[in-house]
């Protein structure tokens, strides 16, 4: 059984749902072992079944109110009485439905994308001028990564780097750590999907306390419409 096989039999469900023949179980176990996309999905599954039944198998227990104290029928706070439990828990399960047919398939494509070749945007740093006017830079999709390759200058006796990546107005995007072996060839490092086009810096800095810096690049970074 192959991934299109299983999703045509809709052979997730069928399987927790025991409605699969033993033939198709077995070839379905088969399959799910080797493909992420469907144990994905039979894990997403497995975890919606025992929450619904743990929610369904807890028992409501009614607690004695003095008459003083209870709400008069009718009035504004009458949805706090017993009655009113099972809405609540319709409402509490059509959020988990809704989860299990939006959030989960989405983690999924997620998921799924991140285990697929990418043709990435990049920019070598290698030979820039961080410091000229003609920046390097590199034109993508909203919400699309990017790769840098750079060279951290030789002569840095550190134990570790910190390149930490500047937006155009100097604010921190993130951080990140390099170890001391990894500057003996180029770096390439992914950059995580930014907010907005601009210019950005990024700086290496010796691991030392003194934050001394040991790089700067800057580079443009453009949209795709």
């Amino acid at each position: 059984m192959n991934h299109e096989e299983a999703t045509q039999l809709m052979a997730s469900e069928r399987y927790l749902l025991g409605e699969l023949a033993p033939d198709l179980r077995e070839q379905f176990e088969e399959h799910f072992f080797e493909c992420q996309e469907c144990a994905f999905d039979l894990r997403a599954g497995n975890a919606f079944i025992a929450h619904t039944k743990s929610v369904l198998s807890a028992p409501v227990h009614a607690t004695a109110v003095p008459a003083e104290h209870r709400a008069p029928t009718g009035r504004w706070l009458g949805w706090l009485r017993p009655a009113f439990a099972f809405p609540a828990l319709a409402i509490l399960l059509a959020v988990i439905g809704y989860q299990n047919l939006v959030s989960f398939p989405q983690l999924k494509k997620t998921v799924a994308a991140a285990n697929s070749p990418q043709i990435l945007a990049s920019i070598s740093l290698l030979s820039s001028n961080s410091r000229g006017s003609n920046l390097p830079s590199a034109t993508v999709r909203p919400g699309e990564p990017l790769l840098l390759f750079i060279d951290v200058p030789p002569g840095s006796n550190f134990h570790s780097f910190v390149a930490q990546l500047l937006s155009s107005d100097g604010a921190p995007q993130w951080s990140l750590t390099i170890p001391a072996e990894s500057i003996k060839d180029t770096l390439s490092i992914r950059i995580p999907p930014q907010p907005r086009p601009g210019t950005y810096t990024l700086v290496v800095r010796g691991a030392d306390g003194s934050s001394s810096e040991v790089a700067r690049y800057r580079f443009e970074l453009q949209f795709q419409n």
